[in-house]
């Protein structure tokens, strides 16, 4: 009996098993902790916050220089902390850390702790291409230590003219008012009281009208890195509108701490002060007035450096609103803000259309709202312009006090007297 299989016709065809498909595994999110060791990140920013100080007050007038860099490095730490929030709403968070971010921006891009002097990205500096050849090249080995210094000037300078182009000239009538007003009394002019008084309101007024605008317009300069964006005036409008509540706060948050700091120059004139005692010489006063504001200016410069970041975050958020809404056009935006937005791909977000009756009541009560919040600005605006006068006539500095409101232009509250600078007794 034969043993071979027997043909059946039917082909044979083996049977495959078909695998199943391969889960994708999801890509490691990459790793945005701050690698940088604590300590080394606070002895950092303690470095930068004692040389601010200094540069704030150091011996009069020269604090006054030194303070136009102070402001410059404000407007570029209120710049990273813009961008920062930026790129915390957008996809490219996912992507890598914000140094990364900031780094592939290139070497003029913002940094989250300003330097004082060095220059930021040193290595980058130095590898870059650039035209210019060797002195070129000799120059930015050169500048080094210093190149951070140059910039904070410039930014001040840039930042200190555009602020004093707009709340310049109520400080002007202002100064008018004031030394009309004593010069008018002196001379038994009584006829001619209203001039000084009308003007010292009119300019008190536009003084009232300039700060309104100037924080946001700041903030506006701060992130664009140019002096004509202080000036984007239906820009920075919509912004302060698109957080109005939030930017009446920062203003009365201002206006208490003006006050606040007021006090400290009201009280040289007590003759407690250890700078009025009769019996010490001109420079021992000299001395002990430049040690009491170096104190007062410890507790200054970290009050302005909350009051900038306050102002940094309110427009960051009021800019998010604007640009998603679509009241405020990328295009319209200055050239770097523009690349910044692309980069960050935050684009206008389609807005759903409200019924006709929701809409009107809507703008009805915002409105209502708005001059209530205006209303209330304007109070504290003028308990700011109050504050000024009332002080100015228990102390007189000069000119300073009528030509400089620290928190809003020149950081500085040197008010040593002149005579004890030039060594003279009262």
């Amino acid at each position: 009996m034969s043993t071979t299989p027997r043909d059946t016709g039917i082909l044979n065809i083996p049977f495959v098993l078909e695998a199943p498909p391969v889960a994708e595994v999801p890509a490691e999110p990459p790793n945005r902790t701050i690698r940088e060791n604590p300590l080394r990140t606070v002895f950092a920013w303690i470095a930068r916050f004692v040389v601010g100080v200094f540069l704030c007050c150091n011996l009069f007038p020269i604090s006054f220089i030194t303070s136009i860099a102070v402001f410059g490095w404000l407007q570029r730490r209120m710049q990273a902390v813009i961008l920062r929030g930026w790129w915390r709403e957008s996809p490219r968070r996912l992507e890598g850390t914000f140094q990364e971010f900031c780094d592939g921006l290139g070497v003029g891009a913002p940094v989250e702790r300003p330097r004082w002097f060095w220059r930021e990205r040193i290595v980058a500096t130095l590898y870059q291409k650039k035209h210019g050849g060797f002195f070129r090249a000799v120059l930015r080995f050169v500048t080094l230590p210093v190149h951070s210094l140059f910039l904070n000037f410039k930014l001040g300078l840039t930042g200190l003219f555009a602020t004093y182009m707009v709340t310049g000239w109520g400080c002007m009538i202002m100064l008018f008012s004031w030394y009309f007003g004593w010069l008018n009394s002196f001379h038994k002019g009584y006829e001619d009281a209203f001039l000084g008084i009308l003007s010292g309101l009119f300019g008190s007024f536009l003084l009232m009208l300039a700060i309104l605008y100037v924080p946001m317009a700041q903030a506006h300069q701060a992130a664009a890195g140019e002096i004509a964006a202080f000036f984007q005036f239906r820009v920075v409008t919509r912004l302060i509108l698109a957080r109005l509540t939030a930017y009446t706060l920062l203003l009365m948050s201002l206006a208490f701490v003006s006050l606040v700091f007021e006090i400290p120059r009201v009280v040289t004139i007590n003759e407690n002060l250890a700078a009025n005692d009769p019996d010490i010489s001109v420079e021992e006063a000299l001395r002990l007035t430049e040690q009491y504001w170096l104190i007062c200016t410890v507790f200054f410069f970290f009050s302005l450096l909350i009051l900038r970041t306050l102002t940094a975050v309110i427009y960051r958020s009021a800019m998010l609103k604007a640009i998603r809404s679509g009241s405020v056009q990328i295009d319209d935006l200055p050239v770097r803000l523009n690349l910044w937005f692309q980069k960050l791909e935050i684009l206008p977000q389609a807005q759903i259309p409200r019924p006709r009756f929701s809409a009107l009541l809507r703008s009805t009560v915002s409105l209502k709202y708005r001059v209530f919040l205006f209303g209330v600005v304007f109070l504290f605006l003028f308990l700011f312009v109050l504050r000024f006068y009332v002080g100015y006539f228990l102390v007189f500095n000069e000119y300073r006090g009528i030509l400089n409101h620290p928190f809003i232009q020149v950081p500085c509250i040197d008010w040593t007297p002149w005579h004890l600078v030039i060594g003279q007794d009262e």
